[in-house]
């Protein structure tokens, strides 16, 4: 078992106790995270937060421990190379790359698993670093100890797993084994332990991925360099993988110059080519060729057991879909006066008889029988689980569970055992039925069940059975974590779909060592892909409008610590939700990860800048407000323009600071690019808050009027306000009646109450009197509006927008 990594220790410890980069985190949940200190714990404050020795304290259950994740051998170091080799550092030495390599590739090899597109990609760089020889100090290209033809072709093995998702890596990692172990076949002969070079294992890489018609082609050069005759030893079956790949991605124009070759080289028909080619023309519902290539004779013997019960599923399913046709039946027919002499050869037939001609359950029960009996001149046949399973596909097929269940009976009335693999279907059928409690049954004989069970092969039912757990209107949380215990103690890897859901279900719960768990466990070795799909859908349950702001925090530490990746377009999202939940401090918190993100391309730019800022402006806080400023002034990467000033005159203006807020009006008239209208628009709303001890506003408009500017109504507006914060009642009527002739602007309700909201309260009344007068129709509309009581007198709620 590989040792767990001291880095993801330590991670994991820091989110116990929550850091904070630059202040304090709001401490908003009591349920999880306790109040940020601005350094590290001591390493027993984490393990025992708060123990105090008592009487009763010695029955006291012991702090939960976070689950290590267990990290797959070498694949901390493949990680730290790229990391390394994309900041153009010095990267690990090359005994250490190669020990990472051959660790982590006979790890996969050995337990069947795949590379899912982040783990080959990370393959690929470093064999690619090992095998440039600027990289080797040896003797030489091509002479490598470390790295011995037996780890390249285990590598090719280990490629020939295909997993979900992306794979355009898989095919270049591929090409790039296959090209050394030539390479050294023809520099290096002595180094090769085996004369055979895998091409075959090659060809067939290739058309797992989609790379079919190079693979036709490689296989055409092969026989030209052989002369063009007829192909004989080992390589021989390589044919196959070439008409299997072709006919899967459906390239028949390429497959029937590929067989007229093949036929050319007298190459043997075998079963696999036969039914790929059949099976493309089922898929296709050309029932003329399907017809004519199933009849043409096979001419070589070769093991065809799975080919033969896949090629008759196939017929089954076009004798279905396209009004039963006659030949087909003939093939059945056939195939039943053959008699089979193994359960095998028997599996179509019962298929067959189910999906195709919808025999009842007493009918099969008979067959059984007789199969398992014999007679007249028949040997009897041991009727196994396998052959039950092809009848419940039969039920499968006609969409019918319940006969489905009453399959699965057949095994307890004939006395036979059940497979592994048949408790799976059964799972499946019961899930599909929404009979979780009778699918849990099964889940707990497929725990014990003996039988021909691949390493992980009940792994997508039992994501299906979480997941539908979790989708569940009340979930069971005994059920989950008995299905998910069962996972990690084999070290079994979910799928990102399931993790989604657990997590999900945990932190609706308030299971948060769950949620911990579940992401430490299975994240950690997910393709960016796959994490960017969990990471998202925490990113949309913070977002949530309806979770309460202390889940939603606990949410996003989450979040920050198991997804430092996550991209700053989501942080901004975060960033304002909690502006938007009136929570300037965690907004701001947001803003200081993004700052202290030891990767540039996470770090904010200047309009990250003016967002926080203009949230901070609608949302005030004082401590966030110089908080944001300091890091401004400490950031070398971020040059400071009339945009910024204004974010931060808006801030600070919001903050109430309204002469600092000034002094950066004063740096913008200073500057070389000077003034915008929003700059205009908010030093008079500051003005306004400031109720002037001097006529700072009047000097600014006076300014603005020399300029002979078309002013927009938001700056005549914000004058309006900055008249009226001062008391100035008489000034402020006249330049409401006058502001349509000489701006070019009306007075509208806003107007109205903008100036309302702004005087004292001794001078409130008389200017209601005076609107309700002047203007009745726009006095009727503002008092429509909400009011609300202020140290400062009655307000009616305005919201004034204002952009840097």
């Amino acid at each position: 078992m590989p040792m767990p990594s001291h880095l993801t220790r330590r991670v994991y410890r820091r989110l116990l106790a929550g850091h904070g980069l630059i202040r304090p985190c709001p401490a908003v949940s009591g349920r999880f995270f306790t109040q940020c200190r601005p350094r590290p714990p001591s390493l027993a404050s984490i393990r025992a937060p708060h123990q105090r020795r008592t009487f009763l304290g010695i029955f006291a259950k012991p702090p939960r421990e976070v689950k290590e994740p267990v990290l797959e051998p070498g694949y901390e170091s493949l990680l730290q190379f790229r990391s390394l080799e994309n900041e153009n550092l010095r990267i690990p030495p090359r005994d250490q790359l190669v020990d990472a390599f051959r660790k982590f590739v006979y790890y996969k090899w050995e337990n069947k698993g795949e590379l899912n597109h982040t783990q080959a990609f990370l393959v690929y760089r470093v064999l690619l670093h090992l095998l440039d020889s600027k990289n080797y100090a040896g003797e030489g290209r091509g002479v490598y100890d470390d790295i011995a033809v037996e780890d390249l072709t285990t590598t090719l093995e280990v490629v020939n797993v295909v997993p979900k998702g992306k794979t355009d890596t898989h095919l270049e990692l591929a090409r790039l084994v296959f090209k050394e172990l030539e390479w050294r076949k023809d520099h290096t002969p002595e180094s090769v332990t085996h004369k055979y070079i895998p091409l075959g294992l090659f060809l067939r890489t290739l058309t797992l991925y989609g790379a079919s018609v190079e693979a036709a082609q490689r296989f055409d050069d092969l026989r030209k360099a052989w002369g063009g005759g007829s192909i004989s030893g080992p390589e021989a079956p390589m044919w196959d993988s070439v008409i299997i790949g072709l006919a899967a991605e459906g390239r028949e124009e390429e497959l029937l110059r590929f067989l007229d070759k093949a036929e050319a080289a007298k190459l043997p028909r075998t079963p696999a080519a036969h039914a790929a080619v059949t099976q493309l023309y089922a898929r296709l519902d050309n029932l003329e060729e399907t017809e004519r290539w199933f009849k043409k004779p096979i001419t070589t013997k070769q093991s065809n057991k799975g080919i033969y019960y896949t090629l008759y599923q196939s017929l089954t399913d076009l004798y279905l879909r396209n009004g039963r046709p006659k030949w087909i039946e003939a093939v059945f027919d056939e195939l039943i006066e053959s008699r089979p002499k193994s359960a095998r050869g028997w599996d179509p037939i019962l298929q067959w008889s189910v999906a195709g001609q919808d025999r009842d359950v007493d009918y099969v029960k008979q067959l059984l029988q007789k199969i398992q009996k014999g007679g007249a001149g028949r040997p009897p046949v041991p009727v196994d689980s396998r052959n039950i399973l092809c009848l419940v596909e039969g039920a499968i097929t006609r969409k019918n569970p319940l006969q489905a269940e009453r399959f699965f009976a057949l095994h307890d009335e004939l006395g036979i055992p059940v497979e592994g693999v048949t408790y799976i279907t059964q799972m499946e059928c019961r899930l599909d039925a929404g009979d979780l409690s009778g699918a849990h049954d099964i889940f707990l004989k497929l725990q014990n069940a003996e039988g021909d069970l691949q390493p992980d092969e009940d792994l997508p039912v039992l994501n299906k059975y979480l997941r539908i757990l979790c989708h569940a209107e009340t979930p069971d949380l005994d059920r989950i974590l008995d299905v998910t215990a069962s996972v990690e103690i084999r070290h079994a890897r979910l799928e990102p779909e399931t993790v989604v859901a657990l997590s999900l279900v945990f932190l609706h719960a308030d299971k948060q060592f769950d949620v911990i768990d579940t992401l430490s466990l299975h994240t950690v070795s997910y393709s960016l892909d796959d994490r960017a799909l969990v990471r998202s859908a925490l990113v949309d349950y913070i977002l949530s409008p309806k979770l309460s702001t202390a889940r939603a925090w606990d949410a996003y530490s989450l979040l920050r610590q198991f997804f430092p990746e996550t991209e700053p377009q989501h942080r901004l999202r975060l960033m304002d939700a909690f502006f938007a939940r009136r929570r300037p401090d965690m907004a701001c918190y947001v803003f200081g990860h993004m700052r202290g993100h030891p990767n540039a391309a996470q770090r904010p730019t200047a309009d990250v800048y003016v967002r926080c800022l203009e949230g901070l402006g609608r949302t005030p806080d004082d401590d966030s407000v110089r908080m944001v400023y300091n890091m401004l002034k400490m950031d070398t990467t971020i040059e400071v323009d009339t945009r910024l000033r204004n974010a931060l005159m808006l801030a600070y203006g919001a903050s109430g600071y309204h002469d600092t807020a000034l002094q950066f009006w004063r740096e913008i008239i200073a500057s070389a690019e000077g003034p915008t209208y929003n700059s205009l628009a908010i030093v008079l709303w500051v003005c306004e808050g400031r109720q002037e001890r001097d006529d700072a506003a009047k000097e600014i408009w006076q300014r603005v009027l020399r300029l002979d500017l078309d002013v927009p109504a938001d700056v005549v507006l914000s004058y309006c306000g900055a008249l009226a914060g001062r008391g100035q009642l008489e000034d402020v009527k006249r330049w409401i009646s006058v502001m349509e002739k000489e701006m070019g602007h009306p007075p509208t309700w806003m107007t109205l109450g903008v100036v309302y909201n702004a005087l004292p309260v001794g001078y409130k009344g008389s200017f209601g009197e005076w609107s309700k007068q002047e203007y009745p129709e726009l006095w009727e509309k503002l008092g429509k509006r909400r009011q609300r009581n202020t140290m400062t007198g009655p307000k009616f709620d305005i919201v004034r927008h204002f952009e840097a």
